[in-house]
């Protein structure tokens, strides 16, 4: 009877990871000096522990045809430059010349090749195949791989100057199949055939002495997303100041983030702009003032945006005022006017200047001003990398460096804890809170050029979205290990970041408030009871975690209800008002 996949999980890779977890933590124990960087090692190794086992356990559910698949647009150039950096070392030893093509012209960082799939997964299959190239080409060769797109499928080949062992030829996809490399488990080409089947595609291979060794793999094909054709437009073209916009806008958006892209790409203009976090306050604003435009986030607590639409239709029409949907998904007009004309129009995040400015000149004053470019900040010191595209983010945001610093600044105090913040809430069954928080870090992740997290956060969202619970712990997992760079990156990008910042410590006592909420609520609960005035103080240990897991929610009306009733000394009420709110958070309070 065959072994399956599954029986064989703990290879010598996982055995040498756990090993580097064990040997580093025996250094901690009689070592105090570099302990920071040990610790780095453990969560490294441990992540990559977690990485082989989850993936392994991907390959067995596909081997059992039980892998939930829930593929969505993919950009393959992403993919492809982040594995030129990442086998850079093997790349180097060897003296390989790596080069790569979309549609035979030489790929681009800004280029893009679109494709129908999972990224995570399309990830470990080029990672394979590639990695795979490397080591099987003669030293001073070529490695080059080429992208073309074919009807309702796309092909991607990858050659290399080396042979496949004739002994090898016919098994090479088969499970345990390798010849020559003393650490080679004969996974990576097995796992890469099932990748290619889950994706409704194939994989083959052709080798002979003369010409080497092509793989070729084919994909369905995936036309490029809406966002991402309004990012391609804007990629190189700076908004040309030669124009002031005037009159009074009214921005509908719950993330504080978002409403300082707004109003930094607004802020040389005159004109008035009105903020509110949620639809019923913009409901309620447009019934207190006159407007020009409205721009309307579609996703908002107590009151969503498609909501306040209809609402401010019964005084407004279509005609009369103007309002323009501010969303992260790939929607149309038709969609959002479906019986009849609401929308005037639709701004993707994220916002790309030249599009956003085209839209808005269509509904407010346009007054023609002195022709001057917008000026354009010298770049942060800190290139970008595969991580942050900075050159890109700062495109997005007219060249404006301190409103990027400023947006990088609120991102990693926002967010550092995010995937700990989403576990809880998943295990907790509030999966329409954290859809919402994984919907706003991915929209958020493409205004500051983080490329590799915006696709996490997109498979995330889509996973909980279709309460795809199997793949929950796996997709946070990945989304940790794309976030962790992200919020290195940015510490390192921004000016006078101290080595032991204060974030640092707040992300500490955040992450430990967390752990302890439970613990802290019950004790808050019976002082409340007995009518005890330390609940004041009591109640101040849980405010940061219950700020936290009710940031952009509808739940922050009720913790602000908690700590109204706390001011006023009214601990009945606070003590019920602490139930409703830990039962909207599906957190545990003992009552006794």
């Amino acid at each position: 009877m065959p072994v399956s996949f599954s029986s064989s999980m703990f290879n010598e890779h996982q055995q040498s990871a756990l090993n580097d977890v064990l040997h580093n933590i025996s250094l901690i124990k009689n070592e105090k000096r570099l302990q920071k960087n040990w610790l780095k090692l453990i969560i490294d190794s441990g992540n990559q522990i977690s990485e082989m086992i989850e993936n392994s356990l991907d390959i067995f559910k596909m081997e059992e045809n039980t892998y939930l698949f829930n593929p969505s647009p993919c950009n393959l150039t992403d993919i492809f430059q982040k594995l030129s950096n990442d086998l850079n070392i093997p790349i180097k030893q060897k003296n390989i010349s790596l080069q790569m093509f979309i549609d035979n012209q030489p790929m681009l960082s800004d280029h893009a090749f679109w494709v129908s799939g999972e990224f995570r997964l399309l990830q470990n299959l080029f990672a394979n195949l590639l990695k795979n190239a490397i080591e099987a080409s003669p030293e001073h060769e070529l490695v080059r791989v080429f992208l073309n797109h074919q009807k309702d499928m796309s092909l991607i080949r990858i050659h290399n100057k080396g042979i496949v062992p004739e002994v090898l030829r016919n098994r090479f996809f088969d499970r345990y199949a390798t010849h020559g490399k003393k650490s080679g488990t004969g996974l990576g080409t097995y796992s890469a055939k099932l990748i290619t089947k889950t994706h409704k595609g194939n994989i083959r291979f052709e080798t002979d002495e003369n010409s080497g060794t092509t793989l070729f793999v084919t994909l369905p094909y995936c036309s490029e997303p809406e966002i991402d054709k309004n990012i391609s437009e804007d990629h190189y073209a700076l908004e040309k100041r030669d124009f002031s916009l005037q009159g009074k806008i009214l921005i509908a958006e719950d993330n504080p983030i978002n409403q300082q892209v707004i109003n930094g790409l607004l802020e040389d203009h005159e004109l008035s702009l009105d903020f509110v976090e949620n639809g019923q306050k913009a409901v309620q604003a447009t019934e207190s003032s006159t407007y020009d435009l409205i721009l309307m986030d579609m996703e908002m607590p107590v009151m969503d945006g498609t909501q306040a639409i209809h609402m401010i239709r019964k005084q407004y029409s279509y005609e009369q005022l103007p309002i323009i949907a501010l969303t992260a998904h790939e929607l149309t007009l038709s969609d959002l006017n479906k019986d009849t004309n609401v929308v005037n129009g639709i701004i993707s995040k994220p916002i790309q200047p030249n599009h956003f400015f085209k839209i808005l000149k269509q509904y407010v004053t346009v007054k023609p001003v002195q022709l001057k470019q917008a000026k354009v900040e010298p770049e942060p010191a800190v290139s970008s990398s595969d991580v942050l595209n900075l050159d890109r983010a700062l495109k997005q945001l007219m060249g404006k460096k301190h409103l990027l610093e400023n947006i990088m600044q609120s991102f990693k105090k926002e967010h550092f804890n995010s995937p700990d913040a989403i576990k809880k809430l998943i295990e907790n069954e509030q999966f329409q809170t954290a859809q919402r928080k994984i919907h706003t870090i991915k929209g958020l992740a493409g205004t500051i050029g983080a490329t590799m997290l915006h696709h996490t956060a997109q498979e995330l969202e889509n996973a909980i979205k279709d309460r795809m619970i199997p793949k929950l712990n796996q997709l946070i997992s990945s989304f940790r290990q794309t976030l962790d760079p992200v919020i290195e990156t940015i510490e390192k990008t921004l000016p006078g970041q101290p080595k032991e910042s204060e974030d640092q410590s707040l992300s500490m006592k955040l992450e430990q408030q967390l752990s302890q909420l439970e613990n802290n609520l019950h004790r808050l609960y019976l002082l409340l009871l007995e009518s005890d005035s330390e609940a004041n103080d009591a109640c101040e240990d849980c405010y940061p975690a219950l700020s936290y897991l009710t940031q952009n929610t509808d739940d922050q009306i009720v913790l602000d209800q908690l700590k109204q009733h706390m001011k006023n000394y009214l601990f009945d009420e606070a003590a019920q008002t602490l139930k409703t709110l830990t039962q909207k958070l599906g957190l545990e309070l003992q009552t006794h």
